[in-house]
């Protein structure tokens, strides 16, 4: 069974949740604003490298691939008093 909780929600009831998770087998989405920001599974369910795959593939490419900035980059240096001369 799955649970959808709100992290005000889970903090006031954390044991509940881990309870239902250990002992029933639950999965628990852990909701933030209104979006789901992690998943909380029980230890002996193993990810499926299928799902992982498809997440994986499924992302790539989300991030672009940004300039080097380095080449135009210059750095002021200053002067900075000695502390102890």
């Amino acid at each position: 069974m799955t649970t959808v909780i709100s992290a005000t929600e889970l903090k006031n009831k954390i044991s509940e949740v881990l309870n239902g998770v250990t002992f029933m087998g639950d999965v628990a989405i852990i909701e933030r604003y209104g979006k789901p920001v992690a998943k909380i599974i029980p230890i002996d369910r193993k990810l499926d490298l299928v799902d992982l795959k498809k997440a994986l593939d499924e992302s790539f490419g989300s991030l672009p691939d940004f300039p080097d900035v380095t080449k135009d980059r210059r750095s002021r240096r200053r002067k900075i008093p000695a502390l102890y001369p």
